[in-house]
């Protein structure tokens, strides 16, 4: 690719496409991008999004692999579809000879993860996992104080993500909450979905940059749902890496606030906090000191990092092949739990929220908190409705079969 801009595609112009859709309009007024094509079955149900890729001059196809025949020059492909595409057209993209950068989460199950990624090291194309948090200035920062030894060692990570979201979240796409969607798995919870950029982080993290090393010996996990759906709403887990490192994961979608998710990381001669928010605080024996970059445009640093990496061979933020511990990781917390365990009514309170209502764990917030600093799941911490389960071994683990 030695033009000055590059010719972009997307496939999936709704749900999230539409943020895809405006990114890409952002880098092609920038001049970084030409947009080539389209795919959507669908678009009058996107009118918005569709009439700014016709403004754009991007020819539209409803079959996707009609419009890479087509486009022989494309540089590069976004995929924007539901989950249980993301495998499928992936492959088939870099089968055909393209880059693609592939919303999240690239697989649910870490056979379809290591089918991607050999394909990706076939082909020799590049796949940019959209984990979009990886790209901001505090959480590059991090990374960069850990590999300096500003912490010293790195003994323990603890993610914690606190949400509220309603019933409206799970009326708003068919797959929403399931686990199996139209007999394919959707696994859509926290640990796979809103919180999916948490549980990743705390893997680059615990690898000091590189997720590869914080790969999952072992998962001990308690996963919850207080909301009618299929999923897990709400969980505990934990994670030893084969280096040693302590990974603890705290997330709910029923809470009756939000709180910006950030990460706690724990080292040997000191600790770092990460927000999500683009901050970060550094503690040492030489004192404390924050940093906040403000807001960032995230998902353009990602497409920017892909051109980079395309044009000159810069590494990727999220390639493909470095997202194996959070799909295996994610997956053995199903393995742990073995099943969605169900909150007691008595212990959730339904409250409205404008036209619809959402379901709130009592004293959830207090309870994660408190469990975080206790370095304890719910159960060890006492929590009336917790469950006890046991830790999962993910020694030659090579693929998840549950709920079939």
């Amino acid at each position: 690719m030695n033009r000055t801009k590059a010719k972009v595609a997307l496939i999936g112009i709704g749900g999230f496409g539409k943020v895809h859709t405006k990114t890409i309009m952002q880098l092609a007024e920038e001049g970084l991008l030409e947009c080539a094509a389209y795919a959507e079955t669908n678009p009058e149900a996107h009118a918005e999004s569709a009439a700014m890729w016709d403004a754009a001059g991007a020819a539209h196809y409803r079959d996707y692999e009609e419009m890479l025949r087509n486009h022989p020059d494309i540089d590069l492909v976004a995929i924007a579809t539901p989950i249980p595409l993301h495998k499928p057209m992936s492959i088939h993209v870099m089968e055909q000879g393209f880059h693609v950068i592939l919303e999240k989460p690239p697989a649910v199950t870490i056979q379809d993860h290591e089918e991607m990624a050999a394909v990706a090291q076939r082909t020799g194309r590049l796949c940019q996992v959209n984990f979009q948090n990886t790209s901001g200035q505090a959480f590059r920062s991090c990374l960069q104080k850990m590999q300096e030894g500003a912490i010293g060692t790195i003994k323990r990570v603890t993610g914690i993500g606190v949400w509220k979201r309603t019933q409206a979240y799970y009326d708003r796409t068919p797959w929403a909450g399931k686990l199996i969607h139209n007999g394919q798995y959707v696994l859509d919870g926290t640990l796979f979905n809103p919180f999916s950029h948490l549980l990743n982080n705390c893997l680059i993290a615990a690898g000091s940059g590189d997720a590869r090393l914080a790969e999952p010996a072992s998962v001990q996990a308690e996963l919850y749902r207080a909301n009618g759906i299929e999923g897990e709403d709400t969980a505990s887990v934990r994670i030893r890496t084969v280096h040693g490192v302590e990974v603890l994961l705290y997330t709910t979608l029923c809470a009756d606030q939000t709180v910006s998710p950030y990460i706690d990381i724990e080292g040997s001669e000191g600790s770092i906090c990460w927000h999500s928010n683009n901050t970060m605080t550094i503690r040492t024996s030489e004192g404390e000191e924050r940093f906040d970059y403000g807001p960032e445009p995230l998902m353009n640093k990602m497409y920017i990092n892909l051109l980079e990496a395309i044009r000159d061979r810069a590494p990727l933020y999220s390639p493909l092949q470095a997202c194996r511990s959070f799909v295996l990781a994610a997956n053995g917390a199903f393995e742990s739990s073995r099943a969605m365990h169900q909150v007691p009514e008595k212990y959730v309170t339904i409250e409205p929220s404008g036209e619809t209502t959402g379901k709130v764990i009592g004293n959830v917030k207090q309870i994660i908190m408190s469990s975080a600093r206790a370095g304890q799941l719910f159960s060890e911490s006492e929590v009336e409705w917790a469950v006890r389960t046991e830790p999962f071994a993910l020694n030659n683990y090579e693929a998840f079969r549950m709920f079939r």
